[in-house]
């Protein structure tokens, strides 16, 4: 079974482990100038989870 990607997909692949990154980057941004800590928390929680689905992603490149 090959699992090769078409430039279309690569692109496509591309756009989302950048995004997923930005996410990433301006939920820490939010986290860090909420004042309420429950909120804060979430904020901090999804940014770690877009770090890791754009980890994953990268993985899927190699």
């Amino acid at each position: 079974m090959n699992h090769y990607l078409t430039h279309t997909e690569l692109e496509n692949l591309h756009y989302l482990i950048g995004e997923h990154k930005k996410i990433a980057h301006q939920l820490e941004v939010l986290a860090q100038k909420s004042e309420d800590p429950e909120t804060r928390s979430k904020l901090i929680i999804d940014a770690q989870s877009a770090k890791l689905a754009h980890e994953q992603l990268l993985l899927t490149l190699r």
